[in-house]
């Protein structure tokens, strides 16, 4: 048991799991479009997903972000690097304008940790930044990018729709995080539960989960399975909100809520 649940941290830790939640909800988009499989863009985002997410949790403690102490940092230090690799050869697969949406977001998320500004400062430290930028490259790596490696004008209204319902879910999968990590965030952050409070960020996750499930409406048209799926989904990141506490295990957070996405996409899947 001690061994599964140390391979099961290092999925955690790894990235693994968000890589998984990411390739979902690209897949999600291809479902809702009516596109074929894109083996090139999905693997390619969910590689992606994983070298940079571990470097923006790893690489700010890292000796020049590369350099890591501990031997566990560096068993995940290596699968980032393996990872990048599959990243780099499904990259030359895809469409040279995907592939520079592509560097501009990995160039955005980078930001988020590296120095851009006098004073050492990074978007991570500009107040109110942190859930918006994620929100961001979320919908553009699992919206936008597979929309424009298959030829789709993504200046339809649908395109807008899908974009914008995958905004709102990204700001409400951060909520229970935003909320996790109160006690452990600088206040110069300037979180939304720091600005707010606790009570209020939840009442406003409510309020986005009720626009999320509004705009499946408008994407679908009409009461289709699709559309109480995305309604239970909606059920269940009330759940999550309702939940979220600044004591809540760290598995609440980095597996379960970040298992919804995963659980959208199968249930669509099976649909």
């Amino acid at each position: 048991m001690n061994v599964l649940k140390k391979l099961f941290n290092f999925y955690l830790d790894s990235s693994i799991h968000i890589g998984l939640s990411v390739y979902a909800l690209t897949y999600c988009t291809l479902f809702l479009f009516g596109l074929p499989y894109d083996e090139a863009v999905l693997y390619f985002t969910f590689y992606g997903t994983i070298v940079m997410y571990n470097f923006i949790k790893y690489g700010s403690s890292a000796k020049r972000y590369f350099f890591v102490a501990t031997k566990y940092m560096k068993v995940i230090q290596f699968l980032s690097f393996v990872c990048f690799g599959l990243a780099s050869y499904y990259a030359y697969h895809l469409q040279l304008k995907t592939l520079i949406i592509a560097v501009v977001l990995c160039l955005l998320s980078s930001l988020y940790i590296i120095p851009f500004l006098p004073k050492q400062k990074n978007f991570r430290t500009l107040t109110g930044f942190k859930i918006s930028i994620v929100a961001l490259c979320w919908t553009g790596v699992t919206v936008i990018l597979p929309l424009v490696n298959t030829n789709v004008f993504t200046g339809e209204t649908m395109v807008f729709l899908v974009a914008f319902q995958r905004f709102i879910l990204v700001l409400v999968l951060m909520i229970p995080f935003e909320i996790s990590d109160l006690s452990y965030d600088a206040v110069a952050l300037g979180t939304l539960p720091q600005r707010i409070g606790i009570r209020r960020s939840k009442l406003l996750a409510y309020v986005w989960i009720v626009l999320f499930i509004a705009l499946e409406y408008l994407i679908q048209n009409e009461f289709s399975t699709a559309f109480f799926i995305t309604t239970g989904i909606g059920v269940l990141l009330v759940f999550c909100i309702w939940e979220s506490c600044t004591k809540k295990s760290k598995y609440f957070t980095s597996f379960w809520v970040e298992s919804i996405p995963i659980l959208w996409f199968l249930l669509l899947l099976l649909a």
